[in-house]
């Protein structure tokens, strides 16, 4: 593992040699440096969800509506594709940077000793880390945007659905499997987003003593809102949609 892990600091390495970058990626790299751009990718992403949710919410209004949403996100042609492809970099960014404060808790665990935070180990930087559910419902949730790629937009199950989005996602949302496994990622979901949220206002310097427990109230609060919202689709298409 240890050669996987380096491999995959090459680029960050080859990058602090770059003049004028070099000291950005090495700032980046430190364990700080790690946990604030994780923090700043994972609140991008509950941002994302929040869009994503309100746009499916549009299920809910009819086929009609709902075909009428996706078709107006297709017309936006080489804009989606950019907006996708910038997505899927922050998504990557956050998973290798969990791969990665991982692999070096591990490493500081078998050795025997922490390292502390602000010294560097390569490109791969001990971190206090969350805990592991947070690393479990993580790798969860990175099969579930796979799966969901696969099922919503490349179709690889072949559902005949025409040409119609609606029908697409009824038809997937109805399969009893898919159900299933969208159920369990989406409670990983909830898991996941209550503690990481609030962690990331922590790491972002958005903490108080006095409006600590307001803040973590509100993270959960909010992680299950997201993941209940979804679940939403799931009750809809199963209890509603299935006869």
């Amino acid at each position: 593992m240890d050669i996987v892990y380096k491999t995959l600091g090459l680029p960050a390495e080859l990058l602090s040699k770059v003049p004028g970058i070099g000291p950005i990626v090495k700032a980046c790299c430190t364990s700080v440096g790690q946990k604030i751009l994780m923090a700043i990718t994972g609140l991008s992403l509950v941002g994302f969800l929040v869009v994503h949710l309100g746009g499916n919410f549009n299920l809910f209004a009819g086929e009609a509506a709902f075909n009428g949403y996706a078709e107006k996100l297709h017309s936006l042609g080489p804009l989606l594709a950019i907006a996708e492809t910038k997505l899927f970099a922050i998504f990557a960014l956050h998973l290798g940077l969990a791969l990665s404060t991982r692999a070096m808790s591990a490493r500081a665990r078998k050795s025997g000793y922490e390292k502390t935070e602000s010294k560097q180990s390569g490109f791969l930087i001990p971190n206090g880390g969350a805990a592991n559910m947070m690393f479990i419902t993580g790798l969860i949730l990175g099969g579930y945007v796979v799966l969901h790629v696969l099922d919503m937009k490349i179709n690889i199950w072949k559902f005949d659905a025409g040409e119609s989005k609606y029908a697409l996602v009824r038809m997937v949302l109805r399969d009893p499997l898919h159900w299933g496994v969208y159920l369990v990622a989406l409670i990983a979901l909830g898991i996941h987003l209550s503690h990481g949220i609030s962690s990331a206002f922590q790491t972002l310097g958005i903490s108080h003593p006095r409006w600590n427990k307001i803040l973590r109230f509100l993270s959960v609060a909010l992680a299950w809102l997201i993941a209940g919202g979804f679940m939403s689709l799931l009750v809809w298409a199963y209890a509603f949609e299935a006869r």
